[in-house]
C-alpha cells in the first residue's frame, strides 16, 4: 500500500530512495537509534513505579511529563532522518535539548519544576510540598534557554559545556527561525546557480551530521532520564551501559 497515495509517487520514491540509503550507509547509528527507541519505551515503566513519590518531588512529576514528550519526538525525529528531512529534524532536536536541560533544572532545584506547572496539577502534591514550593505563588513559569542553561551549568568547571551548549542550540535555531541555514537541505548548487528541490535529497555530508547529532541528543535525553530516577534504575543499569559505551564509539565517527 503506498504511503501517501498515488497522486504523491513521486514523494513517496524519493523518501523509500533516501530511506534506503541512510540505512545502507549508516546501518550500525540506525541500529543504535532504534536500539535506544525500543529503551526508551522501555524505561517508562521506571516512571510508573516511582509515580507513588510524585506527590512528594515535583521533579518526579514534570520529568515524566517531559521524559515522555522526548520520547515522541526523538521517533518523529528519526522519521525525519531517514526521510532526509535535516531541517525538519533539527527543529524538532532543538526542542529535545530544550528539554533535556530543562529536566536537569528541575532536577537541581524543584521549586522551578513545582512552579512551571499550572494551579491544578499544583494542588495535587500535598500540603507539606505546597507549602515548601509554591510560597512564591507562581505558576506556569516559563523559562526562556539562557536561563536554564546558566542555572544547569552554574560553575566554572561547567561553563566550557555551558558554551558548548550554546553553540549546537544557536545552530539548530537555523532550521527554526527563518534563517538561510536553514534552507541548505533543499537547496542545489550547480555551477554558479542554485535549485530550490520539491522534495529532501540525501546528502551524505548531511546525513553525517544530522545521524551524529541526533545520537549526542538521545545521549543527554537518556542523561537527563538517569539523573532523575536513578533510584529506580536495578533493572535497566546494564542495558544503559552497554546503549552509552556503544553510542560513544559511535559519536566519535560523526564528529566535524
Amino acid at each position: 500500500m503506498p504511503l501517501f497515495g498515488a497522486k504523491l509517487s513521486d514523494i513517496e520514491s524519493r523518501i523509500l530512495e533516501n530511506i534506503k540509503k541512510n540505512k545502507a550507509i549508516f546501518p550500525d547509528e540506525i541500529e543504535q537509534i532504534e536500539n535506544g527507541l525500543l529503551l526508551i519505551r522501555k524505561l517508562t515503566q521506571i516512571t510508573e513505579e516511582a509515580s507513588k513519590q510524585y506527590q512528594d518531588k515535583p521533579n518526579f512529576s514534570t520529568n515524566h511529563e517531559i521524559f515522555a514528550r522526548n520520547r515522541q519526538l526523538l521517533l518523529i525525529a528519526y522519521v525525519s532522518l531517514l526521510f532526509s528531512s535535516y531541517g525538519t529534524q533539527f527543529v524538532i532536536l532543538r526542542t529535545v535539548l530544550e528539554n533535556n536541560n530543562l529536566m536537569r533544572l528541575f532536577n537541581k532545584n524543584p521549586k522551578y519544576a513545582f512552579e512551571w506547572l499550572p494551579i491544578k496539577p499544583q494542588k495535587l502534591f500535598t500540603e507539606d510540598v505546597q507549602k515548601k514550593f509554591g510560597k512564591s505563588g507562581i505558576h506556569n513559569r516559563t523559562y526562556k534557554p539562557e536561563f536554564v542553561r546558566k542555572h544547569v551549568f552554574d560553575i566554572a568547571e561547567k561553563q566550557k559545556v555551558r558554551t558548548d551548549i550554546r553553540i549546537l542550540y544557536s545552530q539548530l535555531c537555523d532550521y527554526t527561525h527563518p534563517n538561510y541555514a536553514g534552507w541548505k537541505e533543499i537547496v542545489v548548487q550547480k555551477e554558479d546557480s542554485e535549485r530550490v528541490l520539491n522534495i529532501p535529497q540525501f546528502s551524505l555530508v548531511e546525513s553525517n551530521s544530522a545521524t551524529g547529532i541526533y545520537l549526542f541528543m538521545m545521549q543527554l535525553t537518556f542523561k537527563a532520564f538517569v539523573e532523575t530516577f536513578k533510584e529506580y534504575l536495578a533493572g535497566f543499569v546494564f542495558q544503559l551501559r552497554d546503549w552509552q559505551q556503544n553510542n560513544l564509539k559511535l559519536l566519535w565517527k560523526h564528529k566535524t
